[in-house]
């Protein structure tokens, strides 16, 4: 008998369906790449980044429901792999604050206006006076994650939190930053793509509190993105080749922890696992296609008239 994946209704990744094939799970992820990452909304998202600066302000949240989250709104996966996605997704997220710091050090030594938007304004002492819009949206994102998990199994989520390296000065300033940023862009690409795949996989209020981050997520992406080309021209793309290969490898040692010692279980999800790289592997892919085709719209001028002269910019060295 034939079967058919039959269209049940409309959410925010567009034609729901129950049991989605390859390709309608790809459709749902390139329509969310269409309705939240456009051209247009990329180039808004950085156009406010001046504004910013001067009139620091948190993104306001819609409202979530989270009565209304249920594991019947996981679709096209088995909960069990969703659930390990929202683990590994609550521990990207963790632990901000120390992210933010580190941040701030690297690029208070070239522009001090986007090291208060990543980590704030700090005392002769080192003591926080104000926390930066960016560790005010990225704050919201564990917690939000981990209440997610507990409306979904009624277990609370144990976050394992990644490690920080911290300010590691080598004496020269330049190179530290530039490091510094690549490693941040590709963080912010990897939750980026990692919160659509578990939007594409979700439905009502569920895939409804899931877009909250991404749109910070997104919004970040874009701020750090055109600041980054800004300071750097073009020379950081060739860094973020290999990314998605790390990140994918991120993923899967965060599902491996997560089942070690249960070989039953790994078995019965191995053949959803290669479906889940697949599909992980297109969502980085497609994001990054967006972007370089965003990027051919930041002519030189228009973002020297968001951020003035960069002041490493054309600089005549090469970053190992």
């Amino acid at each position: 008998m034939k079967t058919t994946c039959k269209v049940h209704t409309i959410d925010l990744a567009g034609n729901r369906y129950r049991n989605p094939h390859y390709l309608q799970t790809r459709a749902r992820i390139n329509s969310l790449i269409d309705h939240y990452m456009s051209v247009e909304v990329l180039s808004d998202r950085l156009s406010d980044l001046p504004e910013q600066f001067y009139n620091p302000r948190a993104r306001l949240w819609e409202s979530i429901d989270w009565q209304g989250i249920d594991r019947e709104q996981i679709i096209g996966v088995k909960p069990e792999v969703f659930l390990q996605i929202l683990a590994s997704a609550a521990e990207i997220e963790a632990p901000i604050r120390s992210y933010s710091k580190e941040s701030w050090c690297y690029l208070q030594h070239i522009y001090p206006e986007m090291a208060r938007f990543m980590g704030g304004v700090f005392d002769a002492s080192g003591n926080i006076l104000e926390i930066g819009v960016w560790e005010k949206e990225e704050r919201q994102h564990c917690p939000t994650f981990r209440k997610i998990y507990q409306q979904l199994t009624g277990e609370k989520l144990q976050v394992k939190p990644n490690s920080v390296n911290g300010f590691q000065p080598t004496g020269d300033a330049w190179q530290d930053t530039y490091k510094h940023i690549i490693s941040r862009l590709s963080t912010e690409w990897g939750a980026t793509s990692v919160y659509l795949w578990l939007m594409v996989h979700s439905t009502g209020a569920l895939q409804q509190a899931i877009a909250q981050p991404l749109q910070d997520e997104i919004n970040h992406l874009a701020k750090f993105w055109g600041f980054s080309r800004w300071a750097f021209s073009q020379s950081y793309f060739n860094q973020l080749k290999g990314s998605t290969k790390n990140l994918i490898s991120l993923l899967k040692h965060h599902q491996i922890e997560r089942t070690h010692g249960n070989d039953v279980f790994n078995a019965s999800l191995r053949i959803e696992q290669i479906s889940l790289m697949v599909e992980l592997t297109f969502t980085f892919t497609r994001v990054m296609v967006r972007l370089r085709r965003w990027n051919r719209e930041l002519s030189r001028s228009y973002l020297r008239h968001l951020f003035g002269t960069a002041p490493v910019v054309d600089a005549p060295r090469k970053v190992a």
